[in-house]
């Protein structure tokens, strides 16, 4: 409740918890698994389940009840990652199969528009238009590129990585982003660590996270990529100073096809989050409108020191 002793040792719960059901008083000895969000102190909510037990004397006379509060936070989220995890399976597989379907006329689409573009040299119209299409199919091939690479993975190749050489380098990957965008990413590697993944897959991302990042973050904002250790648990995260989001688009921001720019596919996050479980690994994310956006990925395993 974030309340202490002395600021409740006598009070009702109803006038402790903000949310509690105004029908259901302490002597209640048949409450089972009651679940409702407890309202903290601070104004944060934690999901709860409570459950009673009659409070006896010697004499077998009823004293009052004993209720137990068990938080249900990690609970929900784990159940959410699961859903999530079974939503994109299904996904994953419906996509293979429309990946393969529009991918093969693709080609031919491609190959004609090819052909009319060499065709057509005296006419400087019909060459224009040629190219919008040799353009747009490039765009759509890309997408079912992602698309596929979404669908049907490869399985990761493990190598010993230094964080700070994978973090530089999707840095430079990007560094004409970060110019355009007057943007100047700090990398921070206190500890020097060297972690266990997939180089190609661990960068492609980290690259989905820092395109979203400088997406979101106004010309001369802030964006900070950094390496941590705790325990056995390695974090690579990625913080930035733009527009952060709502609670509906946290919840959504791992789905395909989900965007909120004009020009993006809703893929890149995806796949991110498709790498991340191969890795056995989960992300977290904290963001509100207009405070920024941190995402955290957390890949379990033995952290080395350089």
């Amino acid at each position: 409740t974030g309340l202490k002793f002395t600021d409740s040792q006598g009070q009702s719960l109803a006038r402790m918890l903000p949310l509690w059901p105004p029908s259901i008083t302490t002597g209640q000895v048949d409450l089972r698994n009651l679940q409702f969000d407890c309202i903290r102190k601070d104004g944060s909510q934690v999901p709860v389940k409570i459950s009673s037990s009659p409070l006896r004397g010697s004499d077998g006379r009823e004293l009052g009840a004993v209720l137990i509060f068990q938080d249900m936070s990690q609970i929900k989220e784990m159940e959410a990652r699961l859903e999530r995890s079974r939503r994109l399976v299904a996904l994953g597989k419906m996509a293979a199969g429309i990946a393969h379907e529009i991918r093969n006329p693709l080609g031919t689409l491609k190959g004609f528009a090819q052909y009319f573009q060499a065709q057509a040299k005296d006419d400087s119209e019909s060459r224009e238009y040629a190219e919008i299409m040799i353009g747009e199919v490039d765009r759509l091939n890309y997408t079912i590129s992602a698309l596929l690479q979404f669908a049907r993975p490869r399985e990761p190749e493990i190598e010993t990585l230094s964080a700070r050489a994978v973090m530089e380098r999707a840095v430079r990957l990007l560094e004409a982003d970060f110019k355009k965008q007057g943007i100047e990413p700090e990398i921070v590697d206190e500890d020097k660590l060297n972690f266990e993944v997939d180089p190609d897959l661990i960068l492609q991302a980290l690259l989905n996270l820092l395109k979203n990042s400088l997406a979101a973050t106004p010309s001369g904002g802030r964006i900070t990529i950094a390496a941590e250790k705790h325990g056995n648990n390695f974090s690579l995260i990625v913080e930035d100073s733009g527009k952060g989001m709502s609670a509906e688009e946290q919840e959504r921001m791992f789905d395909p096809f989900f965007t909120t720019r004009k020009t993006g596919t809703g893929l890149g996050l995806a796949v991110s989050h498709q790498i991340i479980e191969q890795h056995n690994g989960r992300f977290e994310v904290e963001s509100s409108p207009l405070q920024g956006t941190r995402v955290v990925i957390i890949l379990p395993q033995k952290i080395e020191e350089v």
